[in-house]
């Protein structure tokens, strides 16, 4: 498989997750679609992760911007209710492949929801997992497969278990995955273990965001030494106050090796 989103001299990228309005609407810090995408364009991210609608309305300030494209495949939302989280677990694949390449992508995006109680939705989404990736076969574009502990069955806390993590991503490249996008799980050496035992990239993935931009650089700064390729991140970006500048520092930390106190204050 080649990866055309590694063709960077670091062989990392930086990805900045926009694919949130197919779950969750008009989000905070993400009312203008516009104005949140040139927020982050301006700080020169290696891609973005959208949806399909969103990567044909935008695609032209997209390319200006010589970034790649990444599309997400499914949408997961916990409401019927627009803007609203009710906590229900709704989940499907409204877009088929030949929507999802006509934006040419270098990655099409799916999660993989551990943890439900809804037997039946989770088998669903291992087909989907397994259908998706004979889809993209021979086309060139990977699966990237996001592999998360959101289902009520897992406790909170396990979630960035080192061990549920590890056995999560197993069974995500298992089905087909030829990219994961995994949590950090805060100990270095056993992500180490994690990526060195994967035979596709591993990447990181974000969640909301914590409040502490130079928590979260440690955190990927810490993945990247462990041998992950960099982040798919999202809300930790673009509702901080400077979008553009964190994303510059993951750019630092990324391709130039950079420490977090070398790149923020």
């Amino acid at each position: 498989m080649r990866y055309d989103l590694f063709d960077t001299e670091s062989g990392n990228a930086v990805v900045i997750a926009l694919d949130h309005g197919l779950g969750m609407g008009a989000v905070e810090g993400f009312e203008d679609p516009a104005a949140t995408l040139d927020a982050v364009l301006a700080g020169e991210p290696d891609g973005v992760l959208v949806g399909p609608a969103f990567a044909r309305h935008y695609g032209e300030r997209i390319d200006s911007a010589a970034v790649e494209t990444l599309v997400t495949a499914d949408v997961v939302t916990f409401s019927t209710r627009p803007g609203h989280d009710e906590g229900m677990d709704i989940w499907t694949r409204p877009f088929d492949v030949d929507e999802l390449l006509a934006v040419d992508p270098v990655g099409v995006k799916a999660v993989l929801v551990f943890g439900r109680d809804d037997r039946r939705l989770f088998e669903r989404n291992i087909e989907a997992i397994g259908r998706l990736g004979r889809e993209l076969r021979g086309t060139g574009v990977p699966l990237i497969v996001e592999p998360v502990q959101w289902g009520p069955r897992v406790p909170e806390q396990f979630e960035t278990d080192h061990r549920s993590v590890e056995h999560a991503c197993r069974l995500a490249w298992e089905y087909g995955a030829d990219i994961l996008k995994a949590p950090y799980t805060g100990d270095q050496d056993a992500y180490t273990d994690l990526v060195e035992h994967s035979p596709v990239p591993v990447t990181i993935l974000g969640g909301p965001a914590s409040g502490s931009t130079r928590a979260m650089l440690g955190d990927i700064r810490d993945a990247v030494d462990a041998g992950a390729h960099g982040p798919v991140i999202g809300r930790s970006v673009w509702q901080a106050d400077d979008p553009a500048a964190v994303t510059r520092a993951l750019g630092d930390i990324v391709h130039e090796g950079a420490s977090v106190n070398e790149v923020w204050e």
